[in-house]
């Protein structure tokens, strides 16, 4: 369980209990790191706006403002926050399946990080959006990956990310999408407005 103001806590007993997995909440980390060279961080801003995890434990997530990030792996006591790596506030975050980071801007942008693991070092990859911006990412796997935004935008990329392809999957969808969740290689799901709600059939 992860709170807005970046406390984790980790079940016991089957949910009866829960533990502290970090000793302090963003908001003590940023005023105890402010000096730490952290661009926009300040006791102004402590909260998250996404948070994301990986398949193994790792999160990653983005503040209110989206001027920057901060990072948490299993062991750690605190989040570690980063620089954003792009002139345009972030609009999002998440894990690539093989281990990497995606990162979307606000107004559109689709970024990428170069190698696996946690890093500030990213470069932007082309995409087709139509205008609209792009809302959240999703890796079916390490090649296969899906991106979807505003008015039924969805994207499909079968290359690592490398080139991205409208999905016609969406087109007659008249509302916003906001989330692609794949649960396994097999099984997905891409959430949007008004109720609507896709299922991953290959």
């Amino acid at each position: 369980m992860v709170t807005d103001q970046g406390e984790i806590y980790v079940k016991l007993q089957r949910g009866y209990n829960w533990k502290a997995a970090v000793q302090e909440t963003m908001s003590a980390t940023l005023n105890r790191t402010v000096s730490s060279g952290i661009s926009g961080a300040s006791y102004y801003t402590g909260t998250f706006n996404t948070v994301n995890r990986s398949r193994d434990r790792r999160y990653v997530a983005v503040s209110s403002r989206g001027n920057f990030y901060l990072t948490w792996e299993p062991g750690q006591l605190f989040w570690q926050p980063h620089n954003r790596a792009v002139a345009r506030r972030i609009q999002n975050m998440g894990w690539r399946a093989d281990g990497g980071l995606w990162l979307l801007v606000r107004g559109g942008g689709l970024y990428l990080s170069k190698g696996t693991g946690i890093t500030e070092d990213f470069e932007e990859v082309p995409v087709q959006s139509r205008g609209f911006g792009l809302l959240d990412v999703g890796f079916r796997s390490k090649e296969e990956g899906w991106a979807a935004g505003g008015s039924g935008v969805l994207l499909k990329t079968t290359n690592r990310g490398k080139n991205w392809a409208r999905d016609k999957a969406a087109d007659d969808i008249a509302a916003n999408i906001y989330s692609v969740k794949f649960l396994n290689d097999g099984k997905g799901f891409v959430l949007g407005n008004d109720g609507v709600l896709l299922r991953y059939v290959g």
